[in-house]
């Protein structure tokens, strides 16, 4: 095998496969990268640790010699990507199984395994499902992965649920258990029956950095118990997992008590300066509290050891009761209020009294929302 290309393009694909690899030693082939070079097709690269897999292609790649190649993945992508901005040839020397990178007039070589052993991915008996646009998925997951858990007992928790509903509706759900985001969007296209499947946070991770913010279509297809999505030159397989998600529509709310509209940008910077106060030993997290009254919003934190931090919001408008007064998880509030401001130039907050799950949202859209349940304090 023998292959040329600017470091550029060789480091831009590497970079979109390699963290498929395992990057523990049990199986040693999982960790490797699996080079394959065509003249009809150009290069392909892929990696899996059998959770998770990646597969991308290229045919701005030059092969000057066809053959299949397996080496480390993240030796590989780290030793590309410190590597000048020229032209480089891999090429494989077969009596000393190692692969010769040369740039310019340096070189090195890293050693290969044997490929006959990496596995194939689990393409067979693919049954193609739905197709998004990679913006609006890209959207979807931007907006609710962050909520998920990051460990629970409940292995469900720790993924995104995908729930295509009667009407061809998606709904795209994570919840820890303490807060929960939800984002959906048509799909006008699909023609089948409701289901839904949860994929795991790392699949979200590296889905998101192989989509990008056209409105050209992403594929979403099912083997097994794997989920495929592809698009051209760029195929991504992830395990599911497995198990119900509860009823997310019996967490949200349907009744306040309390409306709040508040300027985005002076939340984001309020939230940003209480989180500088430090958790105490007698509630570990860090928190903040919301009162509210019907002309302004006092946000405070406070700790014993550090001191504290009070702020008075006044560009604001409230419905309902406006004797109100609530405590937040600093950085789950600030998580959604961030995503917000990108958007929008007001938030509205929703509330039940002190103790009631709050709803947050941009006012003017009905795509998202975000459920965040208050802690109960001492204060």
């Amino acid at each position: 095998m023998k292959i040329m290309a600017e470091k550029k393009d060789l480091s831009y694909l590497t970079s979109l496969v390699y963290r498929a690899a395992s990057s523990k030693n049990t199986i040693p082939v999982l960790s490797g990268l699996l080079l394959e070079a065509s003249r009809e097709k150009g290069l392909a690269m892929t990696a899996t640790d059998m959770e998770i897999g990646i597969k991308v292609s290229s045919s701005d790649i030059e092969v000057i010699e066809e053959g299949t190649v397996l080496v480390n993945a993240h030796y590989f992508a780290d030793f590309i990507k410190l590597l000048p901005d020229t032209k480089i040839t891999v090429e494989l020397n077969e009596e000393t199984a190692k692969i010769v990178i040369n740039y310019g007039r340096s070189s090195g070589y890293i050693n290969t395994y044997r490929e006959y052993e990496y596995p194939d991915l689990p393409l067979s008996q693919v049954e193609k499902k739905i197709s998004l646009p990679q913006n609006i998925l890209k959207t979807a997951l931007k907006k609710t992965s962050f909520a998920a858990a990051a460990t629970h007992f409940r292995q469900v928790f720790t993924g995104v649920l995908f729930d295509i509903m009667a009407g061809n509706q998606l709904n795209v759900v994570a919840s820890d258990t303490h807060r929960l985001a939800y984002f959906t969007c048509p799909i006008p296209d699909y023609q089948g029956d409701p289901f839904s499947f949860i994929i795991p946070a790392r699949t979200v991770t590296e889905l998101m950095r192989v989509l990008d913010d056209s409105s050209d279509p992403i594929n979403i297809a099912f083997t097994e118990n794997n989920v495929l999505f592809f698009k051209e030159e760029i195929l991504l397989f992830s395990r599911l997992i497995e198990g119900n998600y509860p009823n997310y529509e019996q967490v949200i709310p349907s009744t306040f008590n309390t409306t709040v509209c508040i300027k985005s940008d002076v939340l984001v910077d309020t939230l940003e300066r209480a989180r500088t106060m430090p958790s105490d030993d007698k509630l570990k997290i860090q928190h903040v509290i919301f009162s509210l009254n019907q002309s302004e919003a006092i946000v405070s934190a406070y700790s014993e050891i550090m001191g504290g931090i009070e702020e008075v919001i006044d560009d604001l408008q409230v419905q309902g009761d406006p004797e109100v007064k609530i405590a937040f998880n600093t950085g789950y509030f600030l998580d959604v209020v961030r995503i917000l401001e990108a958007e929008s130039e007001n938030i509205q907050i929703q509330l039940s009294g002190s103790l009631g799950p709050a709803l947050i949202k941009d006012p003017q859209k009905e795509d998202y929302l975000y459920v965040l349940v208050p802690l109960r304090t001492s204060n």
